[in-house]
């Protein structure tokens, strides 16, 4: 299924006081997903970390909420 959820471009990311933001894909145990959910190696500000990231074509971007959202 594929659910609504809002989405922030990776490269667009900001560094709050409490670091980098985590995409809820990487916590998410909803098993019929369907939207366009990779894993893939990405660099913010020189940190680079391999997360879950929606991804339509060359655009990136993080899942920051979801209607389709299991916490594990």
């Amino acid at each position: 299924m594929q659910y609504r959820c809002k989405t922030i471009p990776v490269n667009k990311m900001e560094v709050t006081h409490q670091g980098l933001i985590n995409p809820l894909c990487d916590s998410c145990e909803t098993i019929d997903c369907t939207n366009p959910i990779e894993r893939k190696k990405i660099s913010i500000i020189g940190i680079t970390r391999k997360c879950k990231v929606y991804s339509r074509g060359p655009e990136v971007s993080f899942v920051i909420a979801c209607e389709g959202y299991l916490q594990r």
